[in-house]
Formats: C-alpha cells, sequence, structure tokens
C-alpha cells in the first residue's frame, strides 16, 4: 500500500480560506508590519513560540497589563535596609544583595499569594506536586507507623486475654486509634492554601525593579530582579517545573506592584493566530507575522478569568493613552470574550467601545459567541448600541477538518454547529464575516505542550483581526487614509458569499482579504471613508427591523433614522462637514419590503419609511436588507444597509399542538428550524426523535429558544447534544412559555458524518401555577398554590422544595473613593468607587449568594463602569469573589 507521507501543515494555522497566504506572498512587505494590535484576553505568554520578533526584526509582544487587579500588590509599606536586611511583611528576614542599585534606600514591600497569580490548570498541577512531594511522604510515612504500633498493642493485647487488661494498657491503644483517625481526618481536611511571597519594589536610578522572594527564605540573591516590561522585555517562571511566567509593571511611584501573569492558555492561542512569526518554520505563521502585539488582560483570575467591567475599561483607557504615554498607536483591538446582555440599547461599557473606535481611530474586532445554533444568539461584543464592531463567526474548511480534526472524510466548507447566528435581538446582522474558527498554535507554557487545538469564535476573532492588520499594513505603506469605517464597510463588500451556507451564521459571507485591500485602496477617497452611518428603526431605535412577535398578518411601517457620525467628529474641520452630501439609492431584493428609491444624505439625521408586508409569506424566517448605494460609485458596494429579518411561526392544532416531521434527510450539519407560537396555557415542550435506518447513528443538537424583552436570548433557553437510533426513540423536555415564539432547532453535529433520516415531533403540554414564583414570607403558615391544566388532561405529580432564603441586608459602612491613575479615562474623567461594606451572620453552613437588583447579571448593559462583590470570612480570609 503506498501512504502519502506530505502533511497538511498550512491547515494546521488555516490561511488560504481568507486569501491571507496568498496576499502575503503577493505583497511581502504588507505582512502587518507597522501595526500594532491589543488583545483583549486572559493574557499573553510572552515565553510561548512564535512570539518572541515580528517578521522584521522588532520585538513582538511590547506590552503586558493585568487590567484585572488580581494581579495588584499593595507595596505602600517603606522600609531601609539595616544591615543588608529587610523585615518583610510575612515577617522573614530578606536579606538584600549587594549587587542590587538603590540611590534612595527605600524598598517597598508587599505581599502576595502566589495562587492569586498562578492559572487555575497550574494551580492544579501544583497543589498535585506539592502534595506528592512535601505531604504525601511524611503523612504516609506517619499513619503507617501509627498503623503498626497499633497492630503491635493489638497483638500483645491478645496474647494476654487471660489476664485483666491494665488501665495504663486500655489508654495506649486509645490513643494509637485516635492518633490514626487524626491522621486520617488530616487527610480528608488537606488544603494547600500555597505559597506566600514577599514582594520588594525598588528604584535603581533609571527604572522601577521588583523581586519575589520566590524561595520562601529570605534569600533574594536567587530569586529574579524585573524591570517594567515595556522598558526591558524582562519576564521569568516562578518555578522551573510550573513554567508560569510574569513581568511587572510598577505604579503610584513603586507603592502599587502590578505581576502581570496569564489567567488562561486563551489568550496566548489567540495572540498566535493574529501574529505569531516562527523565522525558521514560517508555515507555522500566525495571519500577520508582522504586526506587534499588546497584551491588555481582561481576565480575572480570581473568577476563573471572566472578564470585569474594570479591567475593559483599564484596557481601554490604556488604548486611549498608549500614543501619548507609550509612543505607539494602537490600530486593532481583537477581544475574543463577550457575554450574552439583557439589552445592549445603553450601557457605559458599550459607550466606552463607540468612543474607542469613532474618536482613537481603532478598528475592533470580535467573537459572535459560541450559543449556536439558534437565532439572535450573538454576543456582547459586538452587540452593542452601535454598529461598529466587527463581528466574526466560525467558518470550518475542507482542508481543517482533515488537518485539525482527522476527519475520515472531507465535507464542503462549513460555519461550525455551535458558532452564534444572527440577527441580534434589536435586528442588526450581528455576524459581520465568518473566518476559520480553529487552529494547532502556540499555547502557554505553563500546558507544558507547545501548541494545542482550540476552537471557537474566540479563533475566527483573532484571524479576522490578523487579516485587518494586513489591510492596514498596506495602507500604511501607500500612505492612503482609511477609518475603522471604511475597513469594515470593505470587509462586508467583499466577503464571499457562499449560498450553502447558513446566511446567519456567515454574516456577509467568508472573509477575502485581497479584494478587501483592493476596496480600500481603490475607493480611499470616497466622502464617506470616515463617516459612520448609524441606524434608528422605529420607536424602540433599534439598529434594524426585526419581527418575531406573533403571527404576522398585517402590513407594518417602519421610521429609519439614518444619522452620519465623523470619525474624531470634534477634530473635523467644519468644511469637510458643510461639504458632506451623497446622492444614493436604494435597493432590496426582497418583494414583501417597500421602500424609497432614492435618498439624499447630509451632515444631519434624515428618515425613510419603510413597509413590511408579511402577508403570505411561509412559516419560517425570512431576511432580507434595504441596501443604499452611491451613484457616483455603486461598484464600492452599499453605504449602509437597513437589515429587516421576519419570522412566521408555525399556529398548531389547540386541541392537540403538535409539530410532526417525518423522514427529514440530514446530512452533517443539516439545521432544520421550526417557529412555533406557543399557546397561552402551555407550560413545557416535548421532543421525541427517531432514526428510520438501523445502521446509522447520530449526534444532533436540540436547541431551542423563547425571545422576552430586556432578557438575554439564555433567559428561556434549552440546549442539549443527544445521540439518536432507530432502536430507541430520544426525548428531550423542558419549559416554555405561554404567548412568545419558539425557535425548535434540530442540527446533525457538523464533525458527525453520513446521513441520517430522522422522524421527529414537538409536542406542547400545559399545566401552570397560579404564580410563576412562590415566595413565602416568614409568618406565612400556609401556603396555597393553584394549578391550571392547559389544552388536555395532565397527570402531576407535586413536588416542593425550599430554594433559597432570602435576608434583606443594609450597609453598615459606605465610602466613596477616588481611584488611582489607571482609571481616569482621557482626559481627565475621573472614575469613583462606591465600597460597601454589609456584615451577617450563618449559624450552619450555607451556599451564599449575594444579590444587588441594580447590579448583579449585568456587566455590558449596566449604566456603571463595573461592579465586583467580595465575600470575607471572620478572620477576613476571601471566601469567593464575583461580579
Amino acid at each position: 500500500m503506498d501512504v502519502v507521507m506530505d502533511f497538511p501543515t498550512s491547515a494546521l494555522l488555516p490561511k488560504k480560506e481568507t486569501g491571507a497566504a496568498a496576499f502575503v506572498n503577493k505583497y511581502p512587505e504588507y505582512d502587518g508590519r507597522g501595526t500594532v494590535i491589543a488583545i483583549f484576553d486572559s493574557g499573553v505568554d510572552p515565553g510561548a513560540g512564535g512570539l518572541q520578533v515580528t517578521s522584521d526584526g522588532k520585538p513582538k509582544l511590547i506590552g503586558r497589563y493585568d487590567c484585572s487587579g488580581a494581579g495588584d500588590v499593595d507595596t505602600s509599606t517603606v522600609q531601609q535596609s539595616v544591615d543588608g536586611e529587610l523585615q518583610g511583611i510575612t515577617g522573614r528576614k530578606l536579606k538584600v544583595p549587594p549587587a542590587w542599585k538603590n540611590p534612595t534606600g527605600n524598598y517597598y514591600l508587599g505581599i502576595k499569594n502566589a495562587f492569586d497569580i498562578y492559572p487555575k490548570k497550574a494551580q492544579e498541577r501544583l497543589i498535585k506536586e506539592r502534595k506528592e512531594k512535601l505531604w504525601d511522604p511524611e503523612h504516609k510515612t506517619a499513619l503507617a507507623d501509627a498503623t503498626r504500633n497499633l497492630n503491635a498493642i493489638n497483638k500483645e493485647q491478645e496474647a494476654n486475654k487471660s489476664s485483666t487488661i491494665p488501665r495504663e494498657e486500655k489508654l495506649k491503644k486509645d490513643e494509637a486509634e485516635a492518633r490514626i483517625e487524626i491522621l486520617n481526618n488530616f487527610e480528608k481536611k488537606y488544603n494547600d492554601v500555597g505559597a506566600v511571597y514577599d514582594c520588594i519594589v525598588f528604584h535603581d536610578g533609571e527604572m522601577w525593579r521588583a523581586c519575589l522572594d520566590t524561595s520562601e527564605k529570605g534569600d533574594l540573591a536567587s530569586c529574579q530582579v524585573l524591570g517594567e516590561y515595556s522598558k526591558t522585555r524582562d519576564f521569568v517562571s516562578l518555578s522551573a517545573s510550573d513554567q508560569v511566567n510574569y513581568s511587572i509593571n510598577v505604579h503610584d511611584e513603586g507603592k502599587l506592584l502590578e505581576i502581570v501573569s496569564v489567567c488562561s492558555t486563551h489568550g496566548t492561542h489567540v495572540a498566535s493566530i493574529a501574529a505569531a512569526n516562527f523565522p525558521d518554520a514560517p508555515e507555522k505563521n500566525g495571519v500577520a507575522p508582522g504586526a506587534q502585539l499588546v497584551s491588555l488582560c481582561i481576565g480575572d483570575i480570581r473568577l476563573e478569568s471572566m472578564e470585569t467591567g474594570t479591567a475593559l475599561v483599564r484596557s481601554m483607557i490604556h488604548v486611549m493613552n498608549s500614543a501619548i504615554e507609550n509612543g505607539y498607536k494602537i490600530d486593532i483591538i481583537n477581544m475574543s470574550y463577550g457575554e450574552r446582555t439583557h439589552f445592549s440599547g445603553s450601557g457605559r461599557c458599550g459607550e466606552l467601545m463607540s468612543e474607542v473606535i469613532d474618536k482613537y481611530g481603532v478598528v475592533w474586532v470580535t467573537a459572535a459567541g459560541n450559543h449556536g445554533p439558534a437565532l439572535c444568539t450573538i454576543n456582547t461584543p459586538p452587540d452593542i448600541s452601535v454598529s461598529s464592531i466587527i463581528g466574526v463567526g466560525a467558518y470550518v474548511s475542507p482542508d481543517m477538518m482533515e488537518a485539525e480534526y482527522s476527519l475520515r472524510q472531507k465535507q464542503p466548507g462549513m460555519p461550525f454547529t455551535w458558532s452564534s447566528r444572527g440577527p441580534t435581538i434589536d435586528g442588526e446582522k450581528g455576524v459581520t464575516v465568518c473566518a476559520p474558527g480553529a487552529a494547532i498554535t502556540s499555547v502557554s507554557c505553563f500546558t507544558l505542550r507547545g501548541s494545542q487545538l482550540l476552537n471557537g469564535t474566540s479563533m475566527s476573532s483573532p484571524h479576522a483581526a490578523g487579516c485587518v492588520a494586513l489591510l492596514l499594513s498596506g495602507m500604511k505603506a501607500r500612505g492612503l487614509p482609511y477609518s475603522p469605517f471604511s475597513v469594515k464597510r470593505a470587509l462586508e463588500n467583499t466577503a464571499l458569499f457562499v449560498e450553502s451556507m447558513d446566511v446567519f451564521a456567515q454574516g456577509y459571507g467568508l472573509l477575502q482579504v485581497e479584494k478587501a485591500f483592493e476596496n480600500l485602496v481603490n475607493h480611499h477617497d470616497c466622502p464617506d471613508r470616515d463617516v459612520r452611518f448609524h441606524i434608528s428603526c422605529g420607536p424602540g431605535h433599534n439598529k434594524g427591523i426585526h419581527i418575531r412577535n406573533g403571527v404576522q398578518d398585517v402590513p407594518k411601517e417602519y421610521t429609519v433614522s439614518v444619522e452620519p457620525f465623523f470619525a474624531d467628529a470634534d477634530n473635523v474641520e467644519p468644511e469637510r462637514k458643510i461639504d458632506f452630501q451623497m446622492s444614493l439609492v436604494l435597493a432590496c431584493s426582497a418583494s414583501w419590503v417597500q421602500h424609497p428609491s432614492h435618498f439624499e444624505m447630509m451632515n444631519i439625521s434624515r428618515a425613510i419609511s419603510i413597509r413590511v408586508d408579511p402577508r403570505g409569506l411561509p412559516p419560517g424566517v425570512h431576511n432580507t436588507c434595504v441596501r443604499a448605494y452611491d451613484v457616483n460609485k455603486p461598484e464600492k458596494g452599499p453605504v449602509f444597509k437597513v437589515e429587516v429579518t421576519v419570522v412566521q411561526p408555525h399556529v398548531l392544532d389547540s386541541l392537540k399542538p403538535e409539530l410532526v416531521c417525518n423522514a427529514v434527510y440530514f446530512d452533517p450539519n443539516t439545521i432544520r428550524r421550526h417557529f412555533i407560537l406557543v399557546p397561552d396555557p402551555v407550560s413545557w415542550a416535548v421532543i421525541k426523535l427517531r432514526g428510520l435506518e438501523r445502521e446509522n447513528f447520530g449526534r444532533f443538537v436540540v436547541h431551542c429558544i423563547q425571545l422576552r424583552p430586556k432578557h438575554s436570548c439564555k433567559a428561556i433557553e434549552f440546549h442539549k447534544m443527544v445521540n439518536v437510533s432507530a432502536q430507541s426513540e430520544t426525548v428531550v423536555c423542558f419549559q416554555v412559555k405561554g404567548g412568545v415564539v419558539l425557535e425548535v432547532v434540530i442540527a446533525k453535529y457538523w464533525a458527525n458524518l453520513g446521513h441520517m433520516n430522522l422522524n421527529y415531533s414537538v409536542e406542547l403540554h400545559g399545566c401552570r401555577p397560579d404564580t410563576p414564583a412562590v415566595t413565602m414570607l416568614h409568618a406565612d403558615g400556609i401556603h396555597e398554590i393553584e394549578l391550571y391544566s392547559g389544552l388536555q388532561s395532565e397527570e402531576v405529580s407535586p413536588f416542593i422544595q425550599i430554594k433559597s432564603s432570602v435576608s434583606v441586608l443594609r450597609p453598615t459602612e459606605a465610602k466613596v473613593l477616588a481611584l488611582d491613575k489607571r482609571d481616569v479615562i482621557p482626559p481627565s474623567r475621573q472614575i469613583y468607587q462606591l465600597l460597601l461594606t454589609y456584615t451577617f451572620h450563618l449559624s450552619k453552613s450555607f451556599d451564599v449568594t449575594p444579590n444587588s437588583s441594580l447590579l448583579s447579571h449585568l456587566l455590558y448593559e449596566s449604566e456603571f463602569e463595573s461592579q465586583l462583590w467580595m465575600l470575607f470570612d471572620c478572620n477576613k480570609q476571601l471566601l469567593a469573589s464575583r461580579v
């Protein structure tokens, strides 16, 4: 048998699908050189492969910052050394090496728990290793000795059965048994809180430096001294075995030390996709090997790498200040983070994101989310109050299937099943473009791996960010102007739309670098280059038209306002605003949408009327858009678009509400959507699935969503992966809400090869209490609940469980504090902190969940920059933190 020895290495970090590889081959100098990408993520490891230098020999990672505050150390305690020694905060004597230069003689001291800077996986490995090395040998030896001692006592007493056992011998046996019991209890209650490091900060006359006493003995000569990373590129591992690399920054004249680690390997993988450079193995390069990177960690290690408002705002402040404070402008932000929010029309974080784009000219690229395949599952960002952010869906190509996933056979290119789908709840596209959503590339050193396969829109986003770096590199090299708005429009108008792929997953199509570059070059002098067009539809001021509330049997008219916003509007010459005027032609391919044919645009908000007539549309989802073309340059593509999405639901038989589908054909990634208007009395649904061929077996995703105003798409959601065969029926049950349209999605998982025919049904049932939630007050002795049957008789088995006891607290102390310089939004908007202290006592062990109605469950939509609660015990030990 002939074996083909060629391996498709280029598909491990795919670049062919978007034309990135061909673009760099055609324009070697436009490989990202001259651009800086900020990675808003979990931190980037400077020791990972490919993150040392750019293709033109410059430092790759030029800044590392922990914006979450998890790495902060209070070093406000100042000491002078006495006889070459310092008294550490831990109480250890710290020996100052004679080689240290410190003209002032002032040392700023602090303390840090090592586990506060260890990623979770590294921490788990370290705890296991420390237990095996430091605890088990002594404990097991002591337990074995105690067991042998007890056996000897028992043997001695058995030999003297005839005589009375003296009291001393009984006490001796009791003590031996107690010793074994105590040793066993020690093993059960073993808890490693980790090492504690003394932290020393000093100024050597040129820059701030810091040292962590990783020896835990005060032997500072054996520990590494680091300068600030942005000046020295210094980093080091906490220990040779853990390979957790850290660097430092110093704030407030030495009184605050910032230890920068990583809270997961996610950010390193993302950075490698965007811009890794391997001089000796160029086939492993990222998309833009010439680009430089700045790591801004928004994941909080205390919250298992979840982002916080504090970290997001500090990261954006750094982007705003970078040109002045660091001497380089950040051109692109990649943010492979996000959450599903309750609403996107307002929120402090969204406002600042818009400001970063509009005022500072930064192209913001973000992951669309991994919550598909149902519609309206887009993350925030990109779903904020304006349509400025590039949202990227995840695509898998045939070459990726072969090289990364080792599938037995290739399939046509497709979106991943789990990639989030548009539109946004308020009608915007949601997904701008799609890009390869998986790669095998570098990860953080603490994993003890050189590379790893990770997938998700988290991986497609840095691919798109790398492509944008290629575009900007070329535009800068040619001296041509651009803006974040012209870049986004170029990507939209040149993307490759694939008819066979889900329109809601691919957005405007698969990103195409060279066509986007040609579009930017050819139309760099258009009057709308630096203009963003804000779309506001209807009384809700939505970003598009989204009709989903019940049966659509009457035409609807929407007033759509279009308002131009200039990039960095405060510094635009008045003449440009006065001269701005465009003649536009409006077009739409759908016969059920009526609109004006012409529209004259100038520097003012103008309104048009769009009529949507859904009568005659079959059940299902229908999507189109009204496109506006510049009459002088129609070839550049639409100037703006108004998205229109209409959902026409099935109306089921009121006596037996059931949707039955027989012999439905499924290939890998086939998706069947059904929209059902749930009758008011219904409270739960049952889905039954069964295969028709005995030899076939399939993995399917069942995803069901109902949308409610001012609630995220996960408020009423059911998502489950199920196995389906002909041998037995697969049944899933879940709650639904009456009177709301239910989307039911049955999807064959993309990597599940082979076809399958399926019978499935959706049954609706009803049995509802008179109140949706039961709350009993302290004085209530008996609480009555009435149940109402829905459409037919139902059997019920009542079961009641007390889920939570609510205690209302008021703060015992309140303080308003001005935060430090890291929390000042340019030019001088100071962020203040409201610190509230609550005290309570628990007589027994309970799960405690602090809840503030105005703050909890809100992040991007919150009117405040950030919120964080921290729970301490009576010894002031931190127990938990959450946002």
